[in-house]
């Protein structure tokens, strides 16, 4: 979160994500994040001169104001923020997919029938196991659908 995002989120909003962050990091944070939170967000507008200031702008200007003694809670979540690993993979996996699929001789495909064969094709694992005489007995039992084309 920037320090712009900060000073405008509401301190209600705040207190929730915080004590979100709380539960989800449980052995980590504490529920006196929310209170810090709150502390931290009047505190940034004066120690943070740039409204666009980056998390680990944010963790140093703590540090640098000594507000770590204040703010523990604080300083765990931005550390924890700083050190998560950001992938795309599973994203770029999904588009190879895509242009797998969507050939020029496909290039009329509808945009759900498009979706549906990358799901298939993404979570081809699972898509193996299908039995598909049950997957056609449970179509026949349906009421009788009208096909359009």
């Amino acid at each position: 979160m920037s320090s712009h995002s900060l000073s405008l989120t509401p301190v209600k909003t705040l207190k929730k994500y915080a004590a979100d962050l709380a539960i989800k990091y449980n052995e980590d944070i504490d529920q006196e994040i929310m209170n810090e939170i709150e502390f931290f967000k009047y505190q940034a507008k004066a120690i943070l001169p740039d409204s666009n200031a980056t998390a680990l702008n944010i963790l140093n200007a703590i540090k640098i104001y000594e507000l770590d003694s204040i703010c523990p809670n604080l300083i765990t979540a931005y550390r924890l923020f700083l050190s998560m690993p950001v992938t795309v993979a599973s994203e770029e996996r999904s588009f190879s997919k895509l242009k797998l699929i969507k050939t020029y001789l496909r290039s009329t495909m509808s945009q759900e029938r498009l979706t549906n064969s990358a799901i298939f094709s993404i979570e081809n694992e699972i898509t193996k196991n299908i039995d598909f005489e049950d997957v056609i007995e449970d179509f026949a039992s349906k009421e009788s659908r009208k096909i359009m084309f």
